[in-house]
């Protein structure tokens, strides 16, 4: 039993309802000093959100969704759920100035917030924008929102995965060594078609014989082995097996955190204005199906934060 039963189970008799009703202003005026007491203060973003969408709707009140949701499962919302989603929808959060929008949020995530939040079978959601955590966490598991509009979805800084850039830095600098043209790519700014080129070399001197041979070129090559063990791939590996292992790697290393929060199961959540949401399920298997062509394709880095081309990884 975690801390919020047993704190339900003391307490819920002192509630009218026999348990805290969220769209009640004076239960949830209750419940937030009950749990300061204890030293478990409500989330700022509860109240924050909750007052955005009264400051949107017009009201004091805010409505309940009758739609049925569970985390994972898509959802299309219909009669007055799908009134207050379309009202809700284009709505950012607000910063602390209360007239300003928050420049990290995206559309439906307010409403999105709505539908979890304020249902008849309500699901606990917060903000998770903060450092690199995903858009939501409903029922204790990241959702990373993404409105049908948008191509790309922006997982946060690259910079900090130490392991990730030196893997980047040792191909890029095999394509700067070896390749006449110049060289635009960094570890900051990169597609996974700079990775191919950057791997067409290195496979094109593995399977040089005189190379092999030569005394100079010794400590290179004994990089490149290095590395291709670090990426679990043999030496004849293809250049395309090659990008897809160290962007998998680079991949993953994200997911992790954003959406998933250090667990196994995280979801991206495609919304849009007619009340429809999509999820994909986010797990290590889930990066390790993706083809080499989606993967090559469908990432890259820019201004050092990692995006994903949703277009053709979903």
């Amino acid at each position: 039993m975690d801390v919020l039963d047993k704190f339900f189970k003391k307490f819920s008799y002192k509630f009218p309802k026999g348990y805290p009703d969220i769209n009640d202003e004076q239960d949830m005026l209750m419940l937030e000093s009950m749990l300061e007491e204890m030293g478990m203060p409500l989330l700022e973003v509860t109240q924050e959100y909750d007052a955005r969408i009264k400051q949107v709707l017009g009201t004091d009140s805010i409505p309940t969704c009758q739609t049925s949701v569970e985390i994972g499962k898509d959802f299309a919302l219909q009669g007055e759920d799908l009134v207050v989603w379309k009202q809700l929808y284009p709505a950012l959060p607000l910063k602390k100035d209360g007239e300003t929008p928050t420049a990290g949020a995206g559309k439906g995530e307010i409403s999105t917030y709505w539908v979890y939040q304020h249902n008849k079978s309500p699901k606990e959601a917060s903000d998770g924008r903060g450092g690199q955590d995903p858009d939501l966490i409903i029922g204790g598991l990241g959702v990373e929102i993404k409105s049908y509009d948008t191509s790309a979805i922006t997982l946060g800084k690259f910079a900090g995965d130490k392991s990730s850039v030196g893997l980047l830095n040792q191909v890029l600098g095999v394509l700067s060594l070896f390749s006449e043209d110049e060289i635009r790519a960094n570890t900051g700014n990169f597609k996974g078609s700079d990775l191919l080129a950057g791997f067409k070399v290195i496979e094109g001197l593995l399977k040089s014989d005189e190379l092999k041979n030569l005394a100079a070129t010794q400590p290179f090559l004994s990089k490149i082995k290095v590395l291709y063990n670090n990426l679990d791939l043999p030496q004849d590996a293809t250049a395309e097996q090659a990008v897809t292992a160290l962007l998998k790697k680079a991949l993953w290393t994200k997911l992790s955190i954003k959406p998933n929060l250090g667990k196994p199961v995280g979801y991206i959540l495609n919304v849009s204005l007619d009340g429809k949401g999509t999820y994909y399920k986010i797990t290590e298997e889930t990066v390790e199906s993706l083809t080499d062509d989606k993967i090559i394709n469908g990432v890259e880095v820019k201004s050092s934060e990692i995006i994903l081309k949703t277009k053709f990884l979903f």
